[in-house]
């Protein structure tokens, strides 16, 4: 059944403030030392197979992050849980496709059953996008072991196991958030780190987005100094990531020389939060989603602009 958010009480935007405030306080880079290594899942551990879910079913939280409640209730992985794309995807002061405040994530997150001591296994489709999302948001919000079923619900049936009608009602999480800012990226954030030698932005988007010639906002065109690696490049055979030695082929030539943050983004977030999964799959420690992404950068007439390939 569709779950519906409720507006948050006194405390709740209380709560939501101290979080805030928090991830204000602790967020920006300037070149110096930041909390880079943190506890998450290891990189070759990230990636599960519909195997492995089969064997570990029962002690993981299962998310169906393919954003359509006709979907899931067409079929789904038995045990799975429903996440809205509103969960993590949602217009915030303006900007559409931002996580919603992080307090009310985690609490939605808690709806679907998500403890911060029982991994996650989040899956769509196949290609990623959505679950990647969602892993990216359960790691900005605190949670030390999300894993992401490789393929999807397209691995799942191909694999011969499967699908089901019965809803899951889970019982309520245990989920605060503990905001990683050096998670996410600002607007501010990047425009300050683009002149530094050693900050790596990586746009997601189509070639057609990046030169300017695909406008989808009020400007086209891209971030200056940006590596445009449109994140199809992730993928093997249009559902699965490419195996690290072919992931690294990718990347390591783009970043090649850049030991500060890598900052990924696209037009919403969603196909930047794919790149975050795929330099995490390869090691990299210092990852970020510009979660304003070119649905901000665009449409702000203070922010440079390049444009071409």
């Amino acid at each position: 059944m569709k779950r519906h958010r409720l507006a948050p009480t006194a405390a709740h935007r209380f709560s939501i403030l101290v979080v805030l405030v928090a991830a204000v306080a602790g967020a920006g880079w300037a070149g110096g030392a930041q909390e880079t290594r943190i506890e998450r899942t290891p990189a070759q551990e990230i990636l599960v197979t519909p195997e492995w879910l089969t064997e570990n079913r029962d002690s993981v939280t299962i998310l169906d992050t393919r954003g359509s409640l006709q979907a899931f209730s067409d079929g789904h992985i038995p045990g799975a849980v429903f996440v809205a794309r509103e969960v993590t995807w949602d217009t915030v002061d303006g900007v559409a496709g931002n996580l919603p405040a992080p307090a009310i994530v985690a609490a939605d997150f808690e709806d679907a059953g998500v403890r911060h001591d029982r991994p996650v296994v989040v899956y769509d489709g196949g290609n990623g996008l959505w679950a990647s999302r969602v892993f990216w948001a359960l790691e900005y919000l605190g949670h030390t072991r999300v894993h992401l079923l490789d393929g999807g619900l397209a691995a799942w049936a191909a694999a011969g196991h499967a699908v089901t009608t019965e809803v899951t009602v889970p019982d309520r999480g245990d989920f605060a958030a503990k905001v990683r800012p050096s998670l996410i990226a600002t607007a501010d954030e990047v425009l300050a780190g683009i002149e530094s030698e050693e900050f790596a932005v990586l746009d997601a988007r189509s070639p057609g987005e990046f030169s300017g010639a695909d406008v989808r906002a009020a400007r086209g065109g891209h971030i200056p100094g940006s590596a445009n690696v449109d994140w199809v490049n992730n993928l093997g055979d249009g559902t699965s990531f490419l195996p690290t030695s072919a992931l690294a082929g990718v990347y390591d030539e783009v970043i090649a020389g850049r030991d500060g943050p890598k900052v990924t983004l696209c037009q919403t977030g969603v196909r930047g939060a794919h790149t975050y999964v795929a330099l995490r799959l390869l090691g990299y420690e210092d990852v970020r989603v510009y979660d304003g992404s070119w649905e901000e950068w665009g449409n702000r007439d203070d922010l440079p602009v390049a444009s071409g390939s």
